[in-house]
């Protein structure tokens, strides 16, 4: 137990280390394409090439976007590949991990070429109102992102399909219906194949919404332990928190765009530029966006685990054998080498869910408490 604590403190440790460089060489990048010209050269090159503005706005990202994916495919292979496998977290070959990063770039590429292009247009035909636009805009990619990932996504990179142990999938349907939530089927997802931690999930929206339970998760815990970890992801359905989410996000968004709007007008004006929608000062739109974001961090992660919190209290509500949630969220941390009393920092920029030890230690004052059945 206390090796299995030390290699998750050190774990813990190194990912947030790397998390850390990564946004300090972004930054670094961000601002030398700035300053030295770079970004200016670039945009005067696809200029000659073409005078359409959109094709402009497309090729200067897609330029931009490999030169970063090439600058930092070195961190991302050490943080996902060297890493994982250092700490016996992973089954990737080499040849899966490269399968995987190529799609990666390629989808993150799609989504910013569609980002980019709906806010250069909102930049160059609503400049003192394209934060509202690029609020709504975000909201509904969101809403388009959660129904197209069950079904279009998420096969790219695992194999999923419907849950085949029958008695499992009875027991958890009848939960849900004991819960009064509406469950078409649950899913395993093939985690295997690239990692050894475990994980469950509720993806999607509408008819496409499902419940992924990896099959690190199947193969290593009882029927009862998963009917907890099930129990929670009902409680994310039954508290409509997909909708929260959604909502909160919106306003943060909201918050985001703004303090960009008012900043980037000032940039602007400073740099040189002429406009706000000069493709050149894309550099330093990206720079605000990456402050703002930083910024509103904590805030979005507190609203995250608290939603957490009500899921993991909804599950040890509804499930009869509360020492299976204590159990599930203990082999849960062990396996996947949670840091389970990270620092208050850490916490605040680095965590979605309650640690490990304050989780289980509600739910070790839920299960004092007598039934409520």
């Amino acid at each position: 137990m206390e090796e299995n604590l030390r290699q998750a403190k050190q774990y813990s440790k190194y990912k947030i280390r790397l998390t850390v460089i990564q946004l300090f060489l972004t930054t670094a990048f961000l601002i030398a394409m700035l300053l030295s010209g770079a970004s200016l050269l670039l945009s005067e090159l696809i200029i000659d090439w073409s005078s359409n503005f959109h094709l402009q706005v497309a090729l200067y990202l897609a330029i931009f976007a490999g030169i970063y994916y090439l600058l930092f495919a070195p961190l991302d292979f050490y943080d996902s590949f060297i890493l994982e496998h250092k700490f016996l977290l992973s089954n990737q070959t080499l040849l899966g991990w490269l399968k995987k990063s190529i799609k990666k770039g390629l989808l993150s590429l799609l989504i910013l070429l569609v980002v980019g292009e709906a806010l250069y247009f909102s930049l160059r035909h609503f400049p003192n109102h394209w934060w509202l636009l690029a609020t709504g805009a975000w909201v509904l990619l969101t809403i388009v992102l959660g129904k197209i990932t069950p079904v279009l996504i998420i096969p790219l990179f695992y194999r999923c399909s419907p849950l085949d142990n029958n008695d499992l999938k009875e027991k958890l349907l009848s939960l849900g219906k004991g819960c009064d939530v509406k469950i078409r089927d649950v899913f395993e997802i093939q985690l295997s194949k690239d990692t050894k931690k475990a994980n469950a999930a509720v993806v999607g929206l509408g008819k496409g919404r499902r419940i992924l339970l990896g099959d690190t998760l199947l193969n290593n815990y009882s029927d009862d332990e998963i009917e907890a970890i099930f129990a929670h992801e009902l409680g994310h359905l039954q508290m409509l928190h997909i909708w929260k989410i959604l909502g909160f996000g919106a306003g943060v968004s909201l918050a985001c765009f703004y303090l960009t709007y008012l900043l980037l007008n000032v940039g602007i004006s400073l740099f040189g530029f002429d406009h706000i929608y000069n493709i050149a000062a894309f550099p330093l739109l990206s720079l605000v966006l990456t402050v703002m974001g930083l910024t509103l961090t904590p805030i979005q992660n507190g609203y995250m685990r608290y939603l957490e919190k009500q899921s993991d209290m909804f599950a040890l509500s509804h499930i009869q054998n509360k020492q299976s949630f204590i159990s599930a969220i203990t082999k849960l941390g062990n396996q996947n080498l949670s840091d389970p009393s990270p620092g208050r920092l850490v916490e605040l920029f680095f965590y979605t869910h309650p640690p490990i030890s304050r989780r289980l230690h509600y739910a070790r004052e839920k299960n004092q408490e007598q039934p409520e059945y």
